[in-house]
């Protein structure tokens, strides 16, 4: 929306913005709330699963698909709860043919050990399960991975309140406006991004860093746990 003393000019640029820049925005959105989400409830060492259809098994609908893993993490959570291991937590993107791909998903998981050859027994529809770490591509790096399957965004669904309420001892990932690197390096924060830009009428500079992990001062819910969905079509 143009500012009221906006010249002839600037409301002219306003509307030539294009629905492939609206795009390209809504997608930075998505990866920069996915990246965040990521920072601030996994371990570099937790895990990345795919896991693909068979032919036999193609579900009819994404909804399908949601239903197959709600039983899956059912599973996975009372297989945890029954040995006191800990809460289970992840994310998912569901991905739809494109290319030569079959639908498949993509599912991030707090590890505990074992959870590959677990997750292969409970995924009954394929026989298709990989396996990487987050460590190997860094928060960024997945969450702009899930974000532009096959190059278009994907949309971000809203997290369950028990997604919103799920507790983590690390502080977040934080985009914000800072000249305090004195402050930043007493708080032991580990810089990942810096830069900034100047266009006609302002200029700005960013830093993008990660805080360690502090301590927990309460008991953690037995139940709390992470879900939130992606969906790429």
């Amino acid at each position: 929306m143009p500012r009221p003393n906006a010249s002839k000019e600037e409301r002219k640029r306003i509307r030539e913005v294009t629905a492939e820049q609206i795009a390209r925005t809504n997608c930075n959105n998505a990866q920069r709330k996915l990246e965040m989400l990521m920072a601030a409830n996994f371990e570099p060492e937790d895990l990345m699963i795919t896991a693909t259809y068979r032919d036999a098994d193609l579900p009819e609908s994404a909804e399908v698909t949601r239903r197959r893993l709600g039983k899956v993490f059912a599973q996975l959570r009372a297989y945890r709860k029954a040995r006191g291991l800990p809460d289970l937590k992840y994310i998912y993107v569901l991905e739809g043919r494109h290319g030569d791909h079959r639908p498949h998903a993509h599912i991030i998981l707090n590890a505990v050990g074992g959870d590959l050859e677990l997750f292969k027994s409970l995924w009954i529809w394929g026989d298709d399960v990989q396996l990487s770490y987050i460590r190997e591509r860094g928060y960024d790096g997945w969450a702009g991975y899930l974000t532009r399957s096959g190059g278009r965004p994907a949309s971000m669904a809203k997290s369950s309140s028990s997604a919103r309420g799920a507790s983590s001892n690390r502080s977040p990932l934080m985009n914000g406006w800072t000249t305090a690197q004195a402050w930043m390096r007493r708080l032991g924060a580990q810089v990942l991004d810096e830069g900034g830009g100047r266009n006609e009428t302002a200029s700005c500079r960013y830093i993008k860093y990660l805080l360690p992990r502090r301590g927990r001062k309460y008991k953690q819910r037995a139940r709390t746990r992470v879900v939130a969905g992606l969906n790429a079509h």
